[in-house]
């Protein structure tokens, strides 16, 4: 039996008129529909070293990383030196471009949105394609081609969530070329083939119901209380343990032009999301996690390639966290296990990462 159902986003914005009247034999039909055929706007950006810089002058000392470790001098380098993109400094370029009047309540932006009542994101996971080695920093053009890969809906009643798939492709630009010229060399419609492409990323975003506030109570009455462990792998290589500060999601949040409430708004976060405090941002994971592999490969002729993860629990701001990896057991292939504990050691984050010599 079919069911009338219609977004009730607001029209306008990058991804144009969003709202449908159509009748649809399900919600997730519905969704996948009119989310996935939104044609986003191409991200144009250039390929300078100051924003890998400062990236590098937020993070390194969280690892101990010396300069002459470090991708990047100790000053910010010049162009001219060409240096290379350290993996995982891609998420601070080509951010959402979206003027400040179509951000929704929570600070996020509508390019993904799937509509009301799912007005809750978070960051689940995702992976990233190093496919050509790092881009160079020498100031040059790039373009970031944006897709709403997939849409699913899961769960069921309150539970039920919305999870956005985004395929980002990255690549080079000719000054002059034309947007349709630049779909056409780094777009493929087979997933599979990279196109003209020296990054593909794929995020996945998941939005929920907004929560009631028996809900949001029952939340605030238990922060920290019958969280479920997780066991994480044991026995690894190496350990960094970190204590996020609001200092590091602050500068976390303005390199990548994220004003999203729930790492800056702690009254927003307890009161509206009902979490205990400010989160950790989900692609901040992603970096840490690679940063951590890079400190590894140092001098061992290996470059990373890949990397698939999945953000399973939240971290907090001023809560330890612990990032940890190991070479897969039986494979000499340069695999890595690679997760993040919470203050408690249950796993928070997990990924795999895939190396390839240079």
């Amino acid at each position: 039996m079919k069911r009338k159902v219609f977004s009730r986003l607001r029209p306008g914005g990058p991804g144009g008129p969003i709202s449908v009247l159509r009748t649809y034999s399900s919600l997730a039909e519905q969704l996948h529909q009119t989310v996935t055929s939104r044609r986003l706007p191409l991200v144009f950006d250039y390929l300078h070293t100051q924003p890998s810089y400062l990236l590098d002058q937020t993070i390194n000392n969280l690892f101990k990383i010396s300069p002459s470790v470090s991708d990047n001098a100790a000053s910010l380098p010049s162009i001219t030196a060409r240096p290379r993109m350290p993996e995982g400094h891609h998420i601070i370029y080509f951010p959402p471009q979206v003027p400040l009047s179509e951000l929704l309540p929570d600070g996020t932006d509508t390019l993904h949105y799937p509509g009301e009542p799912f007005t809750r994101r978070l960051w689940a996971g995702g992976s990233v394609d190093f496919l050509t080695g790092a881009p160079v920093l020498d100031g040059s053009r790039a373009v970031c081609i944006e897709t709403n890969r997939d849409v699913t809906l899961k769960g069921k009643g309150e539970e039920e969530k919305v999870v956005v798939r985004i395929e980002r492709r990255i690549g080079r630009v000719s000054d002059g070329e034309g947007i349709e010229d630049v779909r056409a060399r780094m777009m493929e419609e087979d997933e599979e083939r990279p196109g003209d492409c020296s990054i593909i990323e794929n995020r996945h975003l998941i939005f929920m119901r907004g929560k009631s506030e028996e809900q949001l109570k029952f939340d605030q009455q238990n922060f920290g209380l019958n969280q479920r462990i997780l066991k994480p792998p044991q026995a690894p290589e190496f350990r960094h343990r970190i204590k996020p500060n609001e200092a590091l999601l602050f500068r976390f949040s303005a390199l990548t032009f994220n004003a999203h409430s729930i790492h800056l708004d702690k009254t927003y976060t307890r009161s509206v999301e009902g979490y205990r405090n400010l989160l950790v941002h989900g692609p901040l994971t992603l970096v840490l996690m690679l940063t951590a592999i890079r400190t590894q490969l140092v001098g061992c002729g290996r470059i990373i390639s890949q990397i698939d993860y999945r953000n399973i629990s939240p971290l907090y701001v001023g809560e330890e966290l612990t990032v940890c990896g190991k070479r897969k057991p039986g494979r000499d292939d340069g695999t890595w296990e690679v997760w993040i504990e919470d203050r408690e050691g249950s796993l928070a984050v997990r990924g795999t990462v895939r190396t390839r010599g240079l």
